[in-house]
């Protein structure tokens, strides 16, 4: 499911696959991005990798991405 995940410590907006899991990390985010200024981001810098994992007290909220930003990572994701 495509959610965006705003980040507790440093307020950072992430957009990805997000599947919730039983035990710490948490959650397990897919095709990772960060979203900037309506922009989206490789997210983390530096690596390809974009599949990453979170604890749960790294994770303020999980929200629906809107419309715009739902188009943008899927033109990304092509």
């Amino acid at each position: 499911m495509l959610k965006i995940i705003l980040l507790q410590n440093r307020m950072d907006y992430l957009i990805g696959k997000v599947t919730e899991l039983d035990e710490e990390p948490s959650i397990l985010i897919e095709g990772c991005m960060k979203i900037e200024d309506g922009k989206l981001e490789p997210f983390p810098k530096y690596s390809k990798q974009r599949d990453l994992f979170l604890t749960s007290d790294s994770v303020l909220t999980i929200v629906d991405p809107s419309t715009e930003i739902l188009g943008e990572y899927q033109k990304e994701d092509e």
